[in-house]
């Protein structure tokens, strides 16, 4: 599992797992570990906006259009950086005649959203591009090579060059192989690099723009440029090369212009798929070339290209949400749990069961519950929250959102559509759904503790950003997600692990959940049902006490207006 790394300059000599750093030297390290050797004064960060900038940018959704013709390990590994580094799309994902172990990969990417066309043959780039066209329910449509890799940020930092001037109609990024000036002789030498070291290219790259022709290894194109000159020229070109050119040239002739956003950087290995067909790119290139040029000396003649692509096999995917349930005895809240997901979860999921040990009957039930949604795994004691959490994100680490819900919360209908609306339209970490808070102030509603937070309307609630939510009807960003750390004399890592990923995340009022054996603070009843229970888990608590019950709200005053700052720079 490959994560998000930060460039740091070392500023004094230490050892870390076996390697030592020397004062000077540059450092790559994910953003957990990264926070700690800076607040112990051990590094600097190389870009004082660092931590802020591999957080998403917010932008309009984008149709993002792949064609696929085999060469399945550039395609599978393109998609698993899609899925890690981009939000807010749509995927269309176009299958020109691959073979049966391409078209079965293609079949199971049960992790995320996605529309799949179907051609029993090669129909052609410029072909599939204009299905994806029709196919396509957003303002703008991306266009992406299926031997790419993408970085953080990339989709925003491309969007935002639509804001570079007026009469933007054409985005493309940075890369390391084009026939433009997109390719710097810099990045060249990297074409071969892993996952890790593109991000770490992407880090180098500064964020302008430049007015000028942009290829289609990616880009992304307004629908009204579609509109106004028509598609891509398959019958023109056939099946590949300088289709791209051609439109591009189209457009600039109809008013629009085309932008190079240097700071999006798209990883392009190049010529993988047609080369796997037996085919060579440069004598396709030799062949469309005069035609192209030909096509120039019509000047503005006849440049509107009418859509005449058919989409004969279209089949519109949701992605399955993976959902953790660790369990401990307390049976009749079991129960009632998994029922409450069987019943009222309307969106595709699997209920990963973690079973601490529980001596109470629990492990029977949970070996006769007979659904094709459910799995179980046996733990034969109770070793916490946290490593069973450990072993739920690593083992569904390609998933795009994953959830918890623990053994006693019993869930409204609809709710994990809700929360995932909330993820899908803002960069948080993560958003939980709304219950009685047990905190350690003494409030009597929701609102006086809400009431100190940053919020703002969502659909039918409201959501409340902070630092932290609880870890119970939670929808999490799986890909910002790496080893959760277990604190000692504490009952999970979770809280904690918040706090250092800086990144906000949000209480929805939109989703309701019960909590069965909610005691103590905005409390349903005085005693636990499980009173041994308690007595258990109390052990695992921390000893610290908590000095006031009273809420402070200068306290408050620094997160709310960091998070204020973060929503308004979306």
């Amino acid at each position: 599992m490959e994560y998000i790394k930060i460039k740091l300059i070392c500023k004094q000599r230490f050892d870390f797992e076996g390697k030592t750093y020397f004062p000077g030297e540059a450092a790559y390290q994910i953003e957990r570990v990264a926070r700690r050797w800076v607040s112990r004064g051990l590094c600097e960060y190389a870009d004082p906006n660092a931590v802020t900038r591999n957080r998403y940018l917010k932008h309009p959704k984008v149709s993002i259009v792949i064609l696929i013709k085999d060469a399945l390990k550039w395609t599978r590994n393109c998609i698993d950086s899609l899925n890690r580094y981009t939000n807010n799309f749509e995927l269309i994902l176009v299958d020109n005649g691959s073979n049966s172990k391409t078209k079965e990969f293609l079949r199971n990417l049960d992790w995320l959203d996605y529309t799949l066309i179907t051609n029993k043959e090669n129909m052609g780039f410029s072909y599939g591009c204009n299905q994806g066209i029709k196919a396509s329910k957003c303002d703008y449509i991306c266009f992406l090579n299926s031997d790419t890799l993408l970085t953080p940020n990339w989709l925003g930092k491309l969007m935002r060059g639509f804001k570079y001037e007026k009469n933007i109609g054409i985005v493309g990024p940075s890369t390391c192989h084009s026939s433009t000036i997109q390719s710097p002789q810099v990045f060249k030498d990297f074409r071969n690099a892993t996952q890790e070291k593109v991000n770490q290219i992407a880090e180098m790259v500064r964020e302008r723009y430049s007015i000028t022709t942009v290829v289609g290894f990616c880009f992304v194109i307004k629908k009204e440029v579609f509109e106004k000159i028509g598609v891509f020229d398959h019958r023109r070109y056939g099946i590949a090369c300088h289709e791209d050119i051609d439109l591009v040239w189209r457009a600039q002739k109809a008013g629009f212009k085309s932008v190079w956003a240097h700071g999006s950087y798209v990883h392009h290995f190049g010529n993988k798929t047609t080369k796997e067909m037996g085919l060579d790119p440069k004598e396709i290139r030799r062949k469309n070339k005069p035609i192209f040029e030909e096509r120039i000396k019509n000047g503005s003649l006849d440049l509107y290209v009418e859509n005449d692509a058919e989409i004969k096999s279209i089949k519109r995917v949701k992605g399955t949400i993976p959902i953790l349930m660790i369990t401990y005895n307390r049976l009749s809240y079991t129960k009632k749990a998994v029922e409450a997901i069987l019943k009222n979860t309307d969106y595709p999921y699997k209920l990963f069961i973690f079973d601490n040990g529980s001596t109470d009957g629990t492990t029977d039930y949970l070996k006769g519950l007979d659904s094709k949604n459910i799995e179980v795994t046996f733990n034969g004691k109770n070793s916490g929250l946290v490593p069973p959490m450990n072993y739920f994100f690593e083992k569904f680490n390609n998933y795009r959102y994953t959830a918890k819900v623990d053994n006693d919360t019993v869930m409204e209908k609809g709710w994990l559509s809700k929360l995932k609306k909330v993820l899908d339209e803002y960069p948080l970490f993560c958003v939980e759904g709304n219950h009685y808070l047990m905190l350690s102030y003494d409030i009597e509603k929701n609102d006086d503790y809400y009431k100190h937070l940053y919020s703002f309307d969502f659909e039918k609630g409201r959501l409340y950003l902070s630092d932290i939510v609880g870890g119970t009807g939670t929808l999490i960003r799986t890909a910002l997600v790496d080893n959760i750390p277990e604190a000692k004399g504490t009952l999970s890592g979770w809280i904690t692990y918040q706090v250092e990923k800086g990144m906000p995340s949000a209480f929805y009022s939109g989703v309701w959940f019960d909590r069965l054996d909610q005691t103590g603070t905005n409390k349903y009843k005085e005693k636990s049902d499980y009173p041994e229970y308690d007595r258990q888990i109390d052990k695992l608590r921390p000893r610290k006490k908590i000095s006031s019950k009273v809420i402070r709200e200068d306290t408050f005053k620094n997160v709310y207006k960091r998070m204020e700052e973060w929503h308004a720079s979306l």
